[in-house]
């Protein structure tokens, strides 16, 4: 759909940001998006700004996947499956930074009488 023809969408939709590019380079190579940045740069724009928000990053991510609107065409297998790929790193560097801030303060011990 052309620019002009969504709501509330900038003129950088169109394209991907700089910050994006960086973003992709610092992944692993085969979870670059780039069907996805090809096909809708605005998404990977969008999940690149939201990547050091987990809790949000992942809530977008699973967004994307439900129609909520009825007349979504969704995306195509390739965008789909870089999507679930980004999702379950997102979500699993979230588990690990959560695994690390637990191990960072020892369980206490209760007082003594």
């Amino acid at each position: 759909m052309p620019r002009y023809q969504r709501s509330g969408h900038g003129a950088l939709d169109d394209a991907l940001q700089r910050l994006t590019v960086l973003w992709m380079k610092s992944l692993p190579e085969p979870l670059r998006p780039q069907q996805c940045a090809r096909r809708h740069p605005r998404v990977v724009n969008q999940i690149a700004a939201l990547w050091g928000l987990p809790q949000r990053c992942i809530a977008y991510l699973d967004e994307l996947q439900t129609d909520r609107r009825g007349n979504r065409r969704g995306f195509g297998p390739e965008v789909t499956l870089e999507l679930q790929r980004l999702r379950a790193r997102r979500a699993g560097l979230a588990a690990m930074a959560r695994q690390r801030a637990a191990s960072d303060f020892p369980a206490t011990q209760p007082m003594g009488p």
